[in-house]
């Protein structure tokens, strides 16, 4: 099988004139693993990545772990971990990126939780029953690297659910306000309100 890869490989470096990698391909929803086959990316992909998203609410989590080729377009989130976080609801993912063959193998890795208050806080909804803005007055503290406040809502699904609408306020970090929704694995937005504004120092 190696052989046939690496063949394939020589092939993509003729025909393209760049040397194709070989990454690892998977998807896998309620677990924090994955493995696949590896395969041959398309000549403009620049690197392979592992991750993992964790989507919660109401204290129940849904895991997603997924391996792939990356593009150039999604390798500013590559070695970051976005988390936005509220007290009901929140949504955490985590990508390693590698340059070489077969880089992307074994068990993914994503780095500790920094759930230290970090001295900034946001307001606090969450909302199961309509797109609406949440109207609550409760705050959350912000920890680690969460400095900034999102308010999201939309309508979405979280894999083998049905589609629900909803509407949340909470904690945010700066780079996934930068990047937005799109960089979601598991948790599927089919259409969304996405805004961003400094945390308040508390």
């Amino acid at each position: 099988m190696r052989t046939l890869l690496t063949a394939a490989v020589l092939l993509c470096a003729l025909i393209a004139g760049v040397n194709c990698l070989l990454c690892e391909k998977c998807f896998s929803v309620g677990t924090a693993t994955c493995s696949g086959i590896y395969s041959l990316c398309p000549a403009d992909v620049t690197h392979c990545v592992q991750g993992l998203e964790n989507f919660t609410i109401g204290g129940k989590s849904y895991p997603t772990a997924f391996k792939d080729c990356g593009t150039p377009s999604t390798r500013t989130a590559c070695g970051k971990t976005l988390s936005f976080r509220a007290s009901m609801t929140g949504v955490q993912i985590s990508r390693a990126c590698c340059d070489s063959d077969y880089c992307n193998g074994g068990d993914i890795q994503v780095p500790a939780v920094d759930e230290r208050p970090n001295g900034y806080k946001c307001r606090d909804c969450y909302s199961n029953k309509s797109v609406d803005a949440c109207t609550t007055e409760k705050e959350i503290l912000c920890t680690g690297q969460e400095k900034a406040c999102a308010f999201l809502s939309g309508t979405g699904a979280i894999p083998g659910e049905a589609v629900t609408e909803s509407s949340a306020s909470g904690c945010m970090t700066r780079d996934f306000c930068r990047k937005g929704a799109f960089n979601l694995q598991g948790l599927q937005l089919l259409k969304y309100y996405f805004k961003c504004s400094p945390a308040i120092k508390v």
